[in-house]
């Protein structure tokens, strides 16, 4: 397979920097109409395969964002349809439109290129929530401006925008902890995703603080690593109470503790992250700790729009913080006086 065309290859044969030719190919100020039309001469013969936009040209453009999500990460999480609804909205205030498309287990598995890569409909992309390394390396080769949203990889070194997960699952077991509890288990499966990993590592750092002891039956695994549905089994009959990876485990949690005539909070207390229909739909309703999705949206839709129309933009990794929202779902179960159980005093 023939290598793609890079800016560093136009700016090579043509003598000129890259900040040039990006500057020629995305329409900004500071290089002349000859230079430029010289510039996209050369990237039209050489076959770069990014949209050739310029003042006096806009007919590559698509003015189109694709928004790719893993279908495994659809399944009980209704935080990702909240995002990327909230990302087309603010694309469009950016004069944009966002393409959302799901990717299937096995095409994700086959490193099977999504239909708006295939059919060249979009300028940029936006990779909503985590994928296979594998297949991430195989939609980058396709060399569109991109951004992780919700995830990030170390070893690519990539723009991406997350919320801070390691501290809300820091506050809410803090916050159970402030009502006395001390048999706290944590629901959800850490190798599921970087952002399962980091809710429990939050959850794992409060019981450190707090000298409180990390058994490893205090975590049922709510999905397998490829995304199943467990059934829930509580092997705790110590634990008072429960963090849960999202409003789905929670609610279901709550279901099942329910119908082993358990009530909550009197006897269990369960929190939960994100804002969502479980959330309404739980009785009582759940404590969580949620994300600013209007704000993680915003920053997602202008970051990916600057990188297209200005392909030297780099801006690193922002983090979103969320919220504590207390409710019915959790409350005190032991003495106030146990709370001094606190290894920093």
């Amino acid at each position: 397979m023939q290598k793609p065309v890079t800016m560093k290859d136009i700016a090579k044969k043509l003598s000129v920097t890259s900040v040039t030719v990006s500057k020629a190919l995305s329409g900004k100020e500071g290089v002349s109409d000859e230079l430029r039309k010289e510039i996209i001469q050369a990237a039209k013969e050489m076959g770069y395969r990014k949209h050739l936009v310029s003042k006096e040209n806009k007919e590559g453009s698509t003015h189109n964002v694709g928004i790719l999500i893993s279908e495994r990460h659809m399944k009980g999480d209704c935080a990702y349809m909240r995002i990327q609804q909230e990302i087309c909205r603010q694309l469009l205030q950016n004069g944009y439109y966002g393409i959302v498309e799901l990717v299937a287990h096995h095409e994700e598995e086959e490193g099977t290129l999504p239909r708006i890569l295939q059919d060249s409909k979009v300028d940029g992309l936006i990779l909503l929530a985590q994928m296979r390394p594998s297949y991430v390396n195989r939609l980058l080769s396709v060399e569109l401006p991109y951004i992780f949203v919700d995830f990030f990889y170390e070893n690519y070194h990539a723009d991406a925008v997350i919320c801070d997960n390691v501290y809300g699952g820091y506050s809410l077991t803090n916050h159970l902890i402030s009502l006395g509890h001390r048999h706290i288990v944590f629901v959800g499966n850490p190798m599921y995703s970087t952002v399962v990993m980091d809710r429990y590592l939050g959850y794992y750092k409060a019981l450190m603080e707090h000298g409180l002891t990390m058994d490893p039956s205090l975590v049922i695994h709510d999905y397998s690593d490829f995304g199943e549905r467990n059934d829930l089994v509580i092997n705790s009959e110590q634990a008072t109470a429960y963090v849960c990876s999202t409003c789905e485990t929670a609610y279901r949690l709550m279901k099942h503790l329910q119908e082993h005539e358990l009530k909550v909070p009197e006897q269990a207390s369960i929190v939960g992250f994100d804002e969502d229909l479980y959330t309404t739909l739980s009785n009582p309703p759940l404590t969580t700790f949620s994300v600013d999705i209007p704000l993680m949206a915003l920053s997602a839709a202008q970051s990916i729009v600057s990188k297209i129309e200005n392909p030297e933009f780099h801006f690193g990794r922002k983090t979103i913080s969320g919220s504590l929202h207390v409710r019915q779902s959790s409350s005190r179960i032991t003495p106030a006086e146990w709370d001094s159980l606190n290894k920093f005093g």
